[in-house]
């Protein structure tokens, strides 16, 4: 585990906890201390999770490191609190890990799934030594040249109502990290640190959600690829408290469905390829409202703000897709945003030509790239304080597709540079 943790200061917010332990008093709920094998430690969670039953804290203990060398899966918990006082490992060999996620009989998608539950919690000790869940992505990265490895795991999967994920730390896990179902969540002060020194670790995603009535609140990541990514049917969602190095956004996405209500806010964002961001898939449709970035600052990063509604990776391009087809976004805020880009407009995940994120007119002068299909499908947009520096120290430019003569968006729907707003 690593010798130093940086010391982070989250804000706190008041909610009401689903069921937390501390809160119900001692006698109320049973404590069961997981027992350490000399090998694969998953089949004694597995049995102790089930003995203990329901309105119980299951303890990992403290200066132990259990080995994870199978998959966890579990559903039907009612008020289960997971104490990590240890630490968690998955194998450090990756042809071990990657035969187990190959077999669909003992991998269900996920490294650890939590599903059909109510009330789960998972608790990681603020110790120095203590409370790390351990992917070894590491040992993986070296080898890797793109994405497209079917061997590797994601790690988190949640389908709960009622979910609070306290100080979880995970270090070097392999790619993605954590899947969101479900409702009623609440995460608070998480470290993902996917640092690489050798190989770019590609999809090492911070957060996928689905789920609704969700806040995330303090995060600190270094990873290469989004932040988070909300999507439908996700409704309701805030994600607060921020700090971001390497990352592919703070992102919205969406090919079908409905989705409305998400909001980011204090944010710092770092050395990245991507700020704040949304995506709409080329050759879908679908319907997103009410999303707001505010309060961000965003330095030495190749595209700050970027909206895009018919988004291909360019890498594989948009053959045999509908190209007529576009998200269709309203109500979109961008607020209180300062942006520096950076020198280039790549990172170690473009091992393509085309990058696969390469976008219209780009340029490294640019921080604002606002592609439309047209104003049917971007509706009720508006900027406000929002500055552009570009790499150079020159004031930044922008891109604007589809709003051309729009009157409203606070900003004018240019192709030049874009002066300081209020």
């Amino acid at each position: 585990m690593p010798s130093s943790l940086l010391k982070l200061v989250f804000l706190s917010t008041a909610v009401s906890g689903y069921w937390l332990p501390e809160t119900v008093g001692n006698g109320k709920f049973k404590t069961c201390i997981v027992p350490k094998s000399n090998g694969d430690d998953s089949p004694a969670i597995t049995s102790t999770v089930k003995s203990c039953g329901d309105n119980s804290r299951i303890v990992f203990r403290s200066g132990t490191e259990y080995n994870l060398l199978t998959p966890l899966k579990f559903s039907g918990l009612t008020n289960v609190e997971f104490s990590i006082q240890g630490n968690l490992t998955l194998s450090d060999d990756p042809s071990s890990v990657s035969a187990v996620v190959q077999n669909s009989t003992i991998y269900p998608g996920h490294w650890i799934t939590i599903s059909n539950s109510k009330g789960v919690t998972i608790t990681a000790t603020n110790t120095q030594n203590g409370g790390w869940i351990n992917g070894h992505g590491d040992k993986w990265w070296p080898g890797a040249n793109d994405s497209s490895d079917k061997g590797r795991p994601h790690l988190f999967s949640f389908g709960v109502t009622g979910l609070r994920l306290r100080g979880l730390k995970v270090l070097n896990p392999v790619a993605w990290c954590f899947s969101m179902g479900g409702q009623d969540v609440y995460m608070t002060d998480t470290l993902l640190d996917a640092r690489s020194m050798n190989g770019f670790p590609f999809n090492t995603d911070g957060i996928d959600v689905s789920a609704s009535d969700v806040v995330i609140d303090g995060w600190k990541s270094y990873n290469g690829d989004d932040i988070i990514n909300v999507s439908p049917p996700a409704v309701n969602v805030t994600m607060r408290n921020i700090v971001a190095y390497g990352t592919h956004g703070i992102s919205v996405s969406c090919s079908t469905g409905n989705g409305s209500g998400y909001l980011f806010e204090n944010a710092e964002i770092h050395d990245s390829l991507l700020g704040a961001r949304f995506k709409g898939s080329v050759g879908t449709t679908c319907q997103i409202s009410d999303v707001t970035w505010r309060n961000m600052t965003i330095t030495n990063t190749s595209y700050p703000i970027h909206f895009i509604e018919d988004y291909v990776d360019q890498e594989k391009g948009a053959a045999g897709k509908d190209t007529s087809l576009a998200a269709f976004a309203k109500n979109f805020r961008w607020e209180n945003i300062h942006a520096h880009t950076g020198p280039s407009l790549k990172d170690g995940s473009c091992v393509s030509t085309p990058c696969w994120s390469k976008t219209l007119d780009e340029s490294t002068k640019k921080g604002l790239y606002l592609i439309c299909k047209d104003a049917d499908h971007c509706q009720d947009f508006h900027f406000s304080d929002i500055t552009l520096t570009s790499a150079d120290g020159s004031a930044g430019e922008m891109v604007c597709v589809g709003l051309e003569g729009a009157t409203n968006l606070g900003i004018p729907c240019t192709n030049s540079t874009l002066l300081a707003t209020k």
